[in-house]
């Protein structure tokens, strides 16, 4: 079994790595983000590879470079302690299923997953398993198949029969276990079109007075413009969740 090992934080980062190593032994692949990896050589490891926006593909190159084992994959950003660690052990048991985290979502969170993966069924045929990227297993079998597609899919939900789920309630872990998206690029369109959109309603209004057209095509333009807004936030959140 080999640990990939994600650099993305360098809070507790030793006392992290000790409890890897004797939870799962010594054979530990560190991918480490780019703006921590001069740092990251001070406390006296090495990485095997740098990523910036591809952690996906970065981790897949990796691979691809090294023997084919079962997977375990954990994120240094992630809060955990050996009672998880011992845990998820336990959903290993044989090593022949997929072992998932599942973060405790709320109520608003449900609502936008559900609206997320309507845009992930749409466009890949399949759902997102919704369990966190930052800890999980992976078996020998499912790490081939994997690497002869793309390792992002891991993230796809699988079969009930080759999983197990694990759930956490502790709330500072679970808020841990959650992909953070942040503001891009995609972000400020829908907003520069709201605005477009106003100015034009102002404008239309200033000309040609309150009417029963131009009400309609200003609200359809709203509408569509929303429809955007939500389009470029699943994408936004795939992205983070998949590739990033």
């Amino acid at each position: 079994m080999k640990v990939v090992f994600v650099v993305d934080s360098l809070n507790d980062l030793n006392k992290k790595i000790a409890m890897l190593q004797s939870h799962f032994g010594n054979d530990i692949i560190y991918i480490v983000k780019a703006n921590l990896a001069k740092i990251f050589k001070t406390y006296g490891h090495f990485e095997s590879a740098v990523y910036y926006n591809n952690l996906s593909k970065i981790i897949h190159y990796t691979l691809l470079k090294l023997d084919v084992s079962s997977l375990v994959i954990c994120y240094a950003s992630l809060e955990f302690d050996s009672k998880l660690l011992e845990r998820f052990i336990e959903q290993i048991k044989d090593g022949q299923k997929v072992v998932n985290v599942m973060p405790n979502y709320n109520i608003l969170e449900q609502f936008s997953n559900v609206v997320y993966n309507l845009y992930v069924k749409a466009i890949f045929k399949n759902e997102d398993s919704l369990a966190s990227p930052k800890l999980q297993y992976l078996p020998q079998a499912c790490v081939q198949e994997l690497l002869q597609s793309h390792l992002g899919n891991k993230m796809f939900a699988m079969p009930s029969n080759l999983t197990n789920t694990m759930y956490v309630e502790d709330k500072k872990i679970n808020s841990s276990l959650k992909i953070k998206t942040g503001f891009n690029k995609f972000s400020l369109l829908p907003i520069i079109i709201t605005l477009i959109i106003t100015a034009c309603l102002i404008m239309s209004l200033a000309f040609w007075g309150l009417n029963f057209f131009t009400i309609f095509i200003f609200v359809l333009l709203y509408i569509l413009d929303i429809f955007l807004s939500i389009v470029f936030s699943c994408k936004n959140y795939f992205d983070n969740r998949f590739l990033k």
